[in-house]
């Protein structure tokens, strides 16, 4: 891939750039023979003191700290007078609450420092950590070349990464790799292409699109903006639309009227045929729904562990909403990977103070040797946990078919919405047959038994509201409907922004806790 100086970058991403401590350099830590003239060398050759260039920048819009390294300055290596650059860096930013971008380009610590030069990854980490403390974004651009120090360190740590085309990624590079283990690398491992593959990067992006993401980026990681945030444009003449019921019932548990309750026109149908709606496959998904909701995103995907991305999980950032979407696409089921990247959003949101949208529509966790093998029950428990803790507001909206453990670990919110004709089990009912009847075709029968419809779960408490749907679900107008659920989560979303940050939490906590308490009886 063609080469580009530091200089040449931010002329190209940014509108304006403000440096900052353009001329601070190191003194040499060990006296290493034929430093100083490398040194030298290297600012006569890119007219830079050290290996990294930061400043206030603003890049398509969006305002922000910018760092970007040089690779041309001894190989963009990270010395003392870089890893306090990128420190400082930080420290600023945290102090002026802004985001920061980092674009790298380097082959790790700087070998003529010595152990001062490797502890700046401590250094580097720990700045970063203080930003993040302080509910602050970090977007990482990796180059070609991004290896060693800096790719274990801050670049590795930011909450979103992009990577060019073809760029060298790797921890070790490939020559290092061959001189250690006396092996050629694959040509294909140490590349973005790879990286992505494998769930470490969010997207790869050609520097000339790079300035328009990273500020689609940065703009998707800003505050909720309340009522007109998500969903498009809307008419001022236009009240918001969803809602709790008009006339709300002491327990909030209501669901809104329209032509006939609906807990009337469910159970009109048998819990089988509604089953069966909401498993149709042109009901709309997470992913149309998401369009809907936000026009505007950006993607994240993987869990940075190295597994492949699990597309059964989709979650998307955009107008200070993070939405995780459980994609039932195919047969659905959720992988481990896909919990975790589930937590990794989670944690996002709750660590940038973003309200969390859930979309629960899975059969399950994938029951494959495979993914035992990878942990999937402790990754659903991992989700479960991230879904209580997080400190934004959460909010979760049963849109088709809640499976098991595996959707209830993203549905444990501050409120939970259905659809009217999305349904929530404990098991499939043919799985359920197979294991009480030992006849899958008893399905039927048993769904009725297992109070997996938007009435029952309103009676158990499970659901609070239900968002109801065209006459012939919502796959008879799909943009009508996801339009109508826009406006209820929206809705939401306000209400529980607007709620102290404390109380919300401990109403979150005592739902979860005492939900089934009417079931209990002393012996």
């Amino acid at each position: 891939m063609t080469y580009r100086s530091a200089r040449e970058r931010i002329a190209r991403l940014t509108r304006s750039f403000d440096e900052q401590d353009a001329e601070l350099a190191a003194r040499d830590p060990l006296g290493f023979a034929g430093y100083p003239e490398q040194l030298e060398s290297a600012r006569n050759e890119t007219g830079l003191t050290e290996a990294c260039v930061w400043g206030w920048a603003d890049i398509d819009g969006a305002r922000c700290a910018l760092v970007v390294g040089e690779f041309s300055f001894l190989g963009g290596s990270m010395g003392v007078a870089v890893g306090e650059k990128v420190a400082r860096a930080f420290d600023a930013a945290r102090r002026m609450r802004a985001p920061i971008v980092t674009v790298t380009a380097s082959g790790g610590a700087r070998m003529q420092e010595g152990m001062a030069a490797l502890v700046q990854m401590a250094k580097v980490a720990e700045a970063r950590r203080r930003h993040a403390a302080a509910g602050l974004a970090h977007l990482a651009v990796l180059t070609s070349p991004t290896t060693g120090g800096v790719y274990a360190s801050f670049a590795s740590l930011a909450d979103v990464i992009i990577a060019e085309p073809d760029a060298t990624i790797g921890f070790a590079g490939p020559r290092v790799v061959e001189e250690l283990t006396g092996d050629e690398p694959s040509p294909v491992v140490h590349t973005s292409e790879f990286a992505f593959e494998h769930g470490l990067i969010d997207e790869i992006v050609p520097i000339d699109d790079q300035s328009e993401t990273i500020a689609r980026v940065l703009r998707a990681l800003g505050g909720f903006g309340g009522l007109g945030g998500f969903g498009g444009p809307r008419s001022e003449a236009e009240p918001p639309r969803p809602r709790r019921s008009e006339a709300e019932a002491p327990t909030g548990r209501q669901p809104p009227d329209r032509t006939g309750s609906a807990r009337e026109r469910a159970t009109a149908d048998t819990a089988w045929q509604t089953l069966q709606m909401a498993r149709d496959p042109n009901r709309p998904k997470a992913q149309q729904v998401v369009d809907v909701l936000l026009p505007e995103s950006f993607e994240i995907r993987g869990d940075r562990t190295g597994a492949p991305d699990d597309e059964n999980v989709l979650v998307r950032v955009g107008h200070g909403v993070v939405v995780i979407g459980q994609n039932a696409s195919g047969d659905g089921r959720i992988r481990p990977q896909g919990f975790r990247k589930a937590v990794r959003a989670v944690e996002l949101a709750g660590k940038l103070g973003l309200p969390l949208v859930t979309l629960i529509d899975t059969r399950g966790a994938d029951p494959l040797p495979s993914s035992e093998g990878h942990g999937v029950a402790s990754a659903i428990a991992r989700t479960f946990d991230a879904m209580l803790a997080c400190p934004a507001p959460t909010l979760a909206v049963v849109i088709g078919e809640g499976g098991s453990g595996g959707a209830l670990s993203m549905a444990v919110a501050d409120r939970v919405l259905a659809w009217e004709n999305a349904v929530f089990s404990v098991i499939a009912p043919e799985a359920a047959a197979a294991i009480l009847y030992r006849e899958a075709d008893r399905a039927p029968e048993l769904a009725e038994s297992l109070g997996i419809t938007t009435p029952e779960l309103l009676e158990q408490g499970i659901v609070d509201a239900v968002v109801p749907e065209p006459p012939g679900g919502a796959q008879a107008d799909p943009a009508a409907a996801a339009e109508e659920l826009a406006g209820a989560i929206e809705a939401e979303l306000t209400q529980l922004a607007a709620a102290r940050p404390g109380s919300r939490l401990r109403r979150r906590h005592r739902r979860w806790r005492k939900i089934t308490d009417r079931y209990i009886q002393q012996a």
